[in-house]
């Protein structure tokens, strides 16, 4: 019996098995209890991942060939839920755009959204995070890093990732919000500063990302002397690891559901 509805769980990928199992697994589960009356496809945006993946043998599915598959065995309806973090290139690009070509061949089509797209959407993400760090000592703080994103507003200005410093604050929680790419904002420079300035003797470092991948293993966390670890311990801050993304998180999980019912609601 072919599926009628179908609901497509798609992710940026990752060549860790850990994380394809818990992080990015960990949505797609949620999303398939929440969602039984769906057959549910996993697949990954990043081609060059699925390359390597199928390099092992394991082989996973670009979007269009799910929709392609979905079109000839007569299937209804379909959901695209992504679990990229913002509203950026990889989504508009190869998600977002799929919509002009097989919208039409469906009943119904629903494009649902990133984790982080309107307002309420950085505030219930930080509780959510908060939710997960452990209890702190007296001078311990949290370091994020985050991937940044290619998008001016962001280089210019560091809006997404200013935003959730700023809810963090609000919060009084001990946390510092940067990212990966050096030209993006704010970028390792300020976080160190800022690590600095608060006078942390310790810090918690987690990646801000879905998936703990190669920037949390190798960026963040490696051994390499310009990692994020390095760096801060060189200026004789102790550091402890978390290399887990915030897909395995349930509060960020139950994000990506209310997403997938908020879009739902939408189409009718």
């Amino acid at each position: 019996m072919k599926s009628l509805k179908a609901l497509i769980v798609i992710s940026f990928g990752s060549t860790f098995t850990e994380t394809r199992l818990k992080d990015i697994g960990g949505i797609e589960q949620a999303l398939a209890e929440a969602f039984p009356a769906y057959t549910q496809y996993r697949a990954f945006t990043s081609n060059f991942i699925r390359k390597r993946l199928a390099e092992k043998g394991l082989f996973i599915e670009d979007t269009e060939s799910i929709l392609q598959k979905l079109v000839e065995e007569g299937c209804e309806e379909v959901i695209l839920q992504p679990t990229h973090l913002l509203h950026g290139e990889e989504f508009e690009q190869k998600i977002e755009a799929l919509a002009s070509t097989y919208a039409s061949k469906f009943k119904k089509f629903i494009v649902s959204q990133p984790l982080i797209v309107e307002e309420e959407d950085y505030k219930l993400t930080a509780a959510a995070i908060a939710s997960q760090f452990p209890p702190l000592g007296k001078n311990e703080g949290i370091v994020l890093m985050g991937h940044g994103t290619p998008r001016n507003n962001n280089k210019a200005h560091g809006y997404t990732y200013n935003k959730m410093q700023e809810i963090f604050d609000s919060m009084k929680l001990p946390i510092v919000v940067g990212t990966v790419e050096e030209e993006d904002n704010p970028n390792f420079d300020a976080v160190l500063k800022k690590v600095l300035e608060r006078g942390y003797k310790k810090v918690h470092m987690y990646p801000l990302m879905v998936v703990a991948g190669d920037h949390a293993n190798n960026d963040m966390y490696g051994d390499e002397v310009d990692s994020w670890k390095c760096q801060i311990e060189a200026r004789g801050v102790k550091t402890e690891g978390h290399l887990h993304g915030i897909g395995r998180n349930k509060a960020i999980q139950a994000l990506y559901a209310q997403h997938v019912l908020v879009a739902m609601s939408k189409s009718h």
